[in-house]
């Protein structure tokens, strides 16, 4: 099969998209005619067969196969560059796959809300809609995205680092949360405002919750006013951006990886901590809540402040089941979202599309 991955992937290493997009090609690099555009002329490590874009981009003027590929697949959405792709793709009868990674929830679509819409009605509903199916990372992704007839779920993949979880602090609890430091879509007020009702009992744990992240958009000053508005400076403490052997060091000194979003595609940070063996203490919004409480892998609350408080509580006192916590965390990762499987399942469902295409 030939395949072109199209994206728009800068500089940012703290962007999930920017760290997954890529390995999704990769692993299918090792089996199939694998190419990538990138709108942003930035290359990317490991990926073989990269194209650059400009004013003048032609699908056709791309060295064989790539001129004719079986399937394109767009990575995210509101790229203005995609719009012109899909014509050319619709010109020379070359079906094309949408993964949105998040941007088509209801709850995201409601972020900037009249903005999208404007720009969903004069541009973006045409290049939705004549995608032959959007590819959701995960079953609520899904189901809170009204677009698209044809709809199919496949998800992120991680690997299984070396280096595992195998002790926890016995005189405290040590809470992280490692991601984008925005506080209305990682819930990070509503897990400080829970931190609030729980503040006598937190400290008498001697718990601290870490927060790690990038400084986007000036939100770390808001997260630090939240902090000091709510009065829990001495449970929460906010930190720079972590990467490398730093944000390892910090998972494995984790009890507890913490994240509480309203909503989420596939969070990438949780699957990390749970691959080093880290129990996870998440919200329904971050969409692994199911299969956390399936692999018994750790605690899954509703997203709202008074449940997230309630499971906090319970979490902190549950530290006897913390070692089995962490060993039910590396297998749902080895049974769920290993690479390998992952890839295998998304080639299947590609090869199911290109069929059903070729045969119309």
């Amino acid at each position: 099969m030939v395949l072109l991955h199209i994206g728009s992937f800068g500089h940012n290493i703290y962007s999930g998209i920017f760290i997954v997009a890529p390995q999704h090609i990769i692993m299918q690099q090792s089996t199939e005619q694998v190419a990538f555009v990138n709108i942003s002329n930035v290359s990317i490590k490991g990926v073989n067969y990269q194209y650059k874009y400009d004013s003048n981009f032609q699908i056709s003027n791309l060295p064989s196969p790539f001129s004719k590929p079986d399937l394109v697949i767009f990575h995210g959405i509101y790229i203005k560059e995609y719009l012109r792709i899909y014509k050319q793709l619709k010109k020379h009868f070359i079906p094309y796959i949408i993964i949105p990674h998040g941007s088509l929830t209801i709850e995201a679509l409601n972020k900037k809300r009249i903005k999208k819409k404007t720009a969903n009605i004069l541009f973006f509903n045409k290049f939705i809609n004549n995608a032959i199916a959007i590819q959701y990372l995960s079953k609520h992704e899904c189901e809170s995205s009204n677009f698209g007839k044809e709809k199919f779920i496949c998800t992120n993949g991680i690997s299984i680092p070396n280096l595992q979880k195998t002790s926890f602090h016995e005189d405290k609890v040590i809470l992280t949360y490692i991601g984008r430091l925005d506080y209305y879509h990682k819930g990070l007020d509503l897990l400080i405002q829970a931190v609030k009702k729980k503040e006598s009992f937190l400290l008498q744990n001697k718990c601290k919750i870490n927060l790690y992240g990038p400084n986007i958009n000036n939100q770390a000053e808001t997260i630090k006013k939240l902090i000091a508005e709510n009065s829990v400076s001495n449970i929460v403490e906010l930190h720079d951006a972590i990467i490398g052997k730093e944000k390892e060091s910090v998972l494995l000194n984790t009890d507890i990886f913490i994240q509480t979003s309203r909503f989420e595609g596939m969070p990438m940070g949780i699957l990390e901590a749970l691959s080093y063996g880290i129990p996870c203490l998440v919200t329904d919004g971050t969409t692994l809540g199911s299969l956390i409480k399936q692999f018994d892998a750790g605690w899954c609350s509703e997203t709202s402040v008074d449940a997230i408080a309630d499971k906090l509580e319970i979490a902190v006192k549950n530290a006897n089941e913390y070692k089995q916590k962490s060993l039910n965390a590396v297998k749902l990762i080895s049974h769920e979202f290993v690479w390998e499987k992952v890839c295998s399942k998304e080639l299947i469902a590609y090869r199911q599309y290109v069929s059903t295409q070729e045969q119309v």
